[in-house]
């Protein structure tokens, strides 16, 4: 009987896998296939005639390289920052007792019920008084510390025993080496959930990037996809292969972090806190 119901359990997580994996499975097949074959056939997914006519036309048509390396370096500086000020955050709740603790950590939880959109003209205001407009900082600085994150990698320090942290002290370490050597490592599991989720909305982002930035040398790719398309010419085949390529690099993010640091991130706290 239990062996029915695992086949049963496996068939059902294959078709719905299958599901999901079918827009996917379109857009790939999509990138390699003749305009012709895309506007004539549509619903078939596989390239009868395999091309790299998209990918040439891609390039042509738009500062592909360019914008993909202002995502990166937007993405990238946004995660390391996230991962390191989420962690020191999470480690001085965990870690710490003080004054006011408890109120403090329940008022950064609330934030999370805060629209994002509600901020965007504040922000907005803030940040031209800076002189920041058509800079990468008002799409950094706002998201390197998260009640998200900080919740998620504090559900894990806190169950880091206490001995630990006392013999790294009897050993000479200072708080910050404890942190760095002891903290941060054990920690692994949600850090890297956090690293995967912060890069995935920095990469994905369109509203902060069409709202900050105003030269073409400093668009990101998300953005750039979206203008390749005017009322008087589309082109189905240029931007769903851009979209192929922009799904590449989370893809092979989600492959460094792993399944063990993926599912164990997000179950991190589920049991105790």
């Amino acid at each position: 009987m239990n062996r029915l119901s695992n086949a049963w359990s496996y068939i059902i997580l294959t078709l719905l896998s299958l599901l999901f994996l079918t827009p996917f499975l379109f857009m790939i097949g999509t990138s390699f296939k003749k305009y012709e074959d895309i506007v004539g056939d549509p619903l078939n997914p596989l390239p009868l005639r395999p091309t790299f006519d998209n990918f040439v036309h891609l390039f042509e048509k738009l500062p592909f390289f360019t914008q993909l390396g202002n995502s990166l370096i937007i993405a990238v500086s946004l995660t390391v920052l996230a991962i390191l000020f989420n962690a020191l955050v999470a480690f001085g709740f965990a870690r710490y007792d003080f004054k006011y603790k408890n109120g403090l950590f329940v008022a950064m939880l609330a934030t999370m019920m805060i629209p994002g959109q509600m901020t965007l003209v504040p922000s907005f205001i803030m940040f031209r008084s800076f002189g920041w407009l058509d800079s990468f900082w008002p799409l950094i600085l706002p998201g390197i510390v998260g009640a998200f994150g900080v919740f998620l990698i504090r559900q894990v320090m806190i169950d880091i025993p206490k001995e630990i942290y006392e013999s790294a002290k009897i050993d000479g370490c200072t708080e910050l080496g404890t942190f760095f050597r002891m903290a941060f490592p054990l920690s692994a599991s949600a850090i890297g959930i956090v690293a995967l989720l912060t890069f995935m909305n920095a990469w994905n982002d369109y509203i902060g990037p069409l709202i900050y930035l105003t030269s073409g040398s400093k668009m990101t790719l998300a953005v750039g996809l979206t203008t390749m398309n005017n009322p008087y010419q589309i082109d189905y085949a240029s931007p769903v292969t851009g979209a192929f390529l922009m799904s590449l690099p989370v893809l092979v993010l989600l492959s460094i972090v792993g399944h063990k640091y993926f599912v164990d991130g997000l179950t991190a706290g589920s049991i105790k806190g």
